[in-house]
């Protein structure tokens, strides 16, 4: 049986800011990302984070501010600060290469803003979304 493998990436609106919240396979991360020890630490997810992926909206680029990381058992979540919320976010663009270097590996890229949800599928042959709201 084949089993996917991937990581989701949640933007959500929070009160009066604009969260990030990632779920992934912490035993991927510690084998394929640049962790230095057996479990997730801030330091070195956030290093790997701003590596790998990169978040502009309406052509600002936000830094994800990791604020706190919980495992349980095999699955790690993180969660970050994004920014302040804006109103009407008029596009979005990112690019995810979170864990590509694991086998058949994909980033789900989930957006609940404007008061929309979308998500998309990333991969190794797609790297980047632009998204445009209207």
């Amino acid at each position: 049986m084949h089993e996917s493998i991937s990581a989701t990436f949640n933007v959500i609106k929070r009160g009066h800011v604009l969260m990030l919240e990632i779920d992934f396979d912490e035993e991927n991360f510690i084998k394929f990302g640049a962790s230095k020890s057996l479990h997730v630490s801030k330091e070195d997810f956030s290093k790997y984070l701003h590596k790998t992926t990169s978040w502009e909206f309406d052509g600002e680029k936000l830094v994800p501010q990791v604020l706190e990381i919980k495992s349980d058992k095999h699955h790690t979540k993180v969660i970050c600060f994004l920014s302040k919320y804006k109103e009407n976010i008029k596009s979005v663009t990112i690019k995810n290469e979170f864990l590509l270097n694991v086998k058949s590996h994909s980033n789900i890229v989930k957006l609940d803003i404007n008061n929309t949800f979308k998500d998309y599928r990333l991969h190794k042959e797609r790297r980047e979304i632009k998204v445009n709201y209207k």
